[in-house]
């Protein structure tokens, strides 16, 4: 019975893993014919004085080819990852400039409302035009009111200011992991590009040293050479575990001395 994963954030997370890129019957077929070619041309030709102490890699017109072929689609995996996060990566840069400009805005404001000060005695019994008659709390009353108007102006501006920062750090979070999970897409192609490549490398290898007069020292002096992996392909380490004291066994048998 399938399960029901519609209320799951990631309702495919039990999915069939996807399988390797296949190694069809004309490419196997390719490389097995290519291998055996070079085999009875002698290539590699490998010197009489060879040190079998380190292998080096050896260089074939069908390894260059295949080096050739992996690259080029590594390359364009790269170009569709540049073109599928350009927008993306346009919109990070607005959200992120409007966020400095924010915290900017909560700055300026924090720093007004520490400097705003309550009026004095001597400002809120200050009278102004018209106020001959008027009672003193009534006086102190407006006097302050100006001043609490402008303290509430700058709250009110720190706290839209305040609130638009928590939206753009949120759309800046969403930005981020969308480029992320582009960046991983295009990585994890690029591996199985570079995976396949060395596995149509290593069945010509076989069929070459299996074929070729001097296979056995073929093998023992010369490697194949392959595609590297791009370093934005690569895996990246994560974070190393922090070391946790173990506590010493209580239940340990004491040690027996004769």
């Amino acid at each position: 019975m399938r399960r029901d994963t519609r209320q799951i954030p990631y309702p495919h997370w039990d999915r069939t893993p996807a399988a390797p890129i296949r190694y069809r019957l004309t490419a196997r077929l390719s490389d097995w014919w290519n291998g055996r070619q070079d085999a009875r041309a002698g290539i590699p030709a490998l010197d009489s004085e060879f040190d079998p102490s380190g292998r080096e890699h050896a260089f074939t017109p069908h390894l260059g080819t295949l080096q050739r072929t992996a690259s080029d689609a590594m390359d364009h995996e790269l170009l569709q990852l540049e073109r599928e996060r350009t927008d993306p990566a346009r919109e990070l840069a607005s959200v992120v400039a409007r966020a400095v400009a924010a915290r900017q805005a909560i700055t300026t404001a924090t720093e007004a409302l520490t400097a705003l000060k309550p009026p004095s005695e001597s400002e809120l019994a200050a009278r102004r035009a018209g106020e001959t008659h008027t009672a003193e709390d009534v006086v102190r009353r407006r006097r302050m009111a100006g001043h609490l108007e402008r303290r509430a102006a700058l709250e009110a501006t720190r706290r839209q200011a305040e609130e638009q920062l928590t939206g753009l750090l949120r759309e800046e979070a969403v930005l981020r992991e969308r480029i992320s999970r582009l960046e991983a897409v295009a990585a994890a192609r690029a591996r199985r590009i570079h995976e396949y490549a060395w596995r149509r490398a290593n069945s010509y290898w076989q069929r070459l040293v299996r074929r070729h007069p001097s296979g056995g020292q073929l093998n023992r002096a010369l490697r194949p050479t392959g595609p590297d992996l791009p370093q934005w392909a690569q895996i990246r380490p994560g974070p190393e575990p922090e070391n946790v004291p173990v506590a010493p066994a209580t239940d340990s048998l004491p040690e027996v001395r004769p």
